[in-house]
């Protein structure tokens, strides 16, 4: 009888080299799900910040800044050169700029306080859109009676 002699399988050294290589993996593995689960807290942690700053910046009063600053909107062409300096000129509007002070909490324990500037509408603006919204009801009641029916 004629035996067969196979030479095939693993030997020690590739068994050991293979176990070597798959826990390499696994500390790898390990190392990004721990940094993956730091990096979730500390978004956490931002997120509830972020939420009270914002909750503040709702309840906090508007604080005038007593300095109002015009705004220029200008035309300009299609390769963004501006016409002439008061020929692109489209309108501008009057802003106060006022502030709101909020204050929180850091993860640390400790308070503090961040400054939002926060453009306010000036006063000539607010009579000059009422006086405008009074024209046009104005307006709209004389097209109603010269056309002779009701608008809706």
């Amino acid at each position: 009888m004629h035996k067969i002699q196979s030479r095939t399988g693993e030997s020690l050294v590739e068994v050991m080299v293979s176990a070597v290589i798959f826990l390499m993996m696994m500390a790898i593995l390990q190392g990004s799900i721990s940094f993956c689960t730091i990096a979730q807290q500390k978004c956490q942690q931002i997120r509830d910040i972020n939420e009270e700053i914002c909750r503040n910046l709702q309840t906090t009063p508007y604080i005038p800044g007593g300095e109002n600053k015009d705004y220029l909107f200008k035309a300009t062409t299609a390769d963004g050169e501006q016409p002439g300096e008061e020929a692109a000129v489209l309108f501008s509007i009057e802003a106060e700029m006022g502030t709101k002070e909020i204050t929180y909490t850091d993860p640390d324990g400790t308070s503090r306080t961040t400054t939002f500037y926060i453009f306010g509408s000036s006063g000539a603006d607010d009579t000059e859109e009422a006086g405008n919204d009074e024209a046009a009801e104005d307006t709209s009641k004389e097209a109603a009676d010269s056309s002779g029916g009701d608008t809706p």
